[in-house]
């Protein structure tokens, strides 16, 4: 046998390495932003705490509590509450009267308040989906920029089908493609402080209603 033979076959009896990319670890998701995190800035464990439970009872409220509460059937608690009762008594009927009696006092919170303020975490706490462009440059503030940017021009073309809103977000997301062409620093800091005031007076209200 030739050394070239000898060769091939060396190469042929060799195991065959795989031409596959090795596998990668994909990068972790980006945790959205919590709302209140966003506004009350917390730093202490404690703050964290106080923050997550704000934030969850206020997702809550408007998306389900509310709805509940109009049609006398709460019997969902945010998470925050519904490790508390179930640690002390498991039971269905603590978590519904548990419920109604959250949701009473969150929605008399609500009400103690300005109506701008409301208004802010009605328009923030709302599910609906923005434009990608809208998010990506705003993130939690999304709703209240759109409402900033619809303030501006509160008649923005629209089709039928699209509530003045909807047509505001567009046309703010058709804009952020155009470089400089919104103030997206002045826009976040604007509606940063429009939550943090909303946000921070709830907080007060909530604190007030628990030492009452």
């Amino acid at each position: 046998m030739t050394h070239r033979a000898k060769a091939k076959a060396s190469v042929s009896k060799s195991p065959k390495r795989s031409m596959a990319a090795p596998a990668t670890t994909p990068p972790p998701t980006a945790r959205r932003a919590r709302r209140t995190d966003t506004a009350l800035q917390p730093a202490t464990p404690l703050e964290v705490l106080v923050s997550r439970a704000l934030d969850q009872e206020l997702e809550w409220w408007f998306a389900y509590a509310e709805g509940a509460l109009s049609r006398d059937s709460v019997g969902i608690l945010p998470s925050y509450a519904a490790v508390k009762v179930l640690a002390t008594e498991p039971t269905d009927e603590a978590c519904r009267g548990r419920a109604h009696e959250l949701a009473r006092a969150v929605h008399g919170c609500l009400q103690t308040l300005h109506p701008r303020q409301a208004s802010v975490l009605r328009a923030a706490y709302t599910p609906r989906r923005w434009p990608r462009a809208v998010e990506k440059a705003f993130d939690v503030l999304s709703p209240i920029a759109v409402r900033l940017a619809f303030a501006l021009n509160p008649w923005p073309a629209r089709s039928g089908h699209t509530g003045l809103e909807e047509a505001a977000a567009l046309r703010l997301s058709a804009a952020l493609l155009v470089p400089g062409k919104v103030k997206v620093a002045k826009m976040k800091a604007r509606a940063q402080a429009l939550l943090g005031d909303a946000i921070g007076a709830y907080a007060t209200a909530r604190s007030e209603e628990a030492c009452s």
